[in-house]
């Protein structure tokens, strides 16, 4: 039968992810002076240098950016919280999910500074986000797997000749829904793998969903990078939103047994 990653849920990571046009290096460097008020947070700083490629009249050239990943670990020495902040991104990782009411704010209390202080700065935002990658193992023989005891046959994101591909096949699909809640249209990317994790060849069924504003038109995406309170900020409510996207979404393609499994198995 298929086991979620962790007792109660299924998650493996969730990643809030802002993406740029190449950041400015004066706003790169004010967003990574930011480190100290997120130190008690992630208290390891590691460098994380990246190259970007220019282009001028003598030709292309090659230099490096600064760049960095904020870490923060366990006792025993698990990581489950970390900031990566480069020429065209900032993410914050959560690889130990608790409850979203835990998690989002601690998320917030990260990203709050980082964005702050480069309030005056240009930023030119071209998504924003919210991913969550879920993992079921399937841990009896593999001679006895059947994907329908996680996935529902009729689910309306997988077609069902791909679910009678055995223990190995993949689906990638987006769309965009309509928000009426933030005024916009929100694009969903679902990609479900199955594979086989030697060496035994046990299979793994990963999902990963994303919800996230993609830019249309110059600007239109500011008001996601002001970070005022987490209570009406509009990228909390874009987070909150993404976060209920998910729910459904498992709603839809997973098997009863499975929800109540991890938690999903009412409306609640």
């Amino acid at each position: 039968m298929f086991e979620p990653l962790n007792k109660g849920h299924a998650i493996s990571e969730a990643i809030f992810f802002f993406e740029f046009e190449n950041v400015p290096a004066n706003t790169l460097n004010a967003m990574l002076k930011s480190y100290p008020r997120v130190a008690e947070i992630l208290p390891r700083n590691e460098e994380m240098p990246g190259m970007v490629f220019e282009q001028s009249s003598a030709g292309f050239s090659m230099n490096q950016v600064p760049g960095a990943e904020w870490k923060h670990f366990k006792p025993d020495g698990y990581l489950d919280w970390l900031a990566r902040l480069t020429t065209n991104s900032v993410s914050v990782h959560c690889t130990d999910y608790t409850r979203w009411s835990e998690v989002w704010p601690i998320a917030y209390d990260i990203l709050g500074p980082i964005f702050r202080a480069c309030d005056d700065h240009p930023l030119p935002l071209v998504n924003v986000g919210l991913r969550y990658i879920d993992r079921f193992d399937f841990n009896g023989d593999p001679a006895d797997y059947d994907v329908s005891m996680l996935i529902r046959p009729d689910n309306p994101h997988i077609a069902p000749q791909v679910l009678r591909g055995g223990t190995r096949w993949h689906n990638y699909t987006g769309w965009f829904e309509p928000s009426e809640h933030l005024k916009i249209a929100v694009l969903q990317q679902l990609n479900v793998d199955a594979v086989e994790q030697p060496p035994k060849n046990l299979p793994i069924v990963s999902i990963t969903h994303a919800s996230l504003l993609r830019r249309q038109r110059p600007g239109q995406l500011d008001d996601y990078r002001r970070f005022t309170h987490i209570n009406d900020s509009p990228v909390s409510k874009l987070m909150e939103l993404a976060h209920d996207n998910n729910q459904k979404l498992l709603r839809e393609v997973l098997t009863d047994n499975m929800l109540q499994r991890i938690g999903l198995g009412s409306e609640e």
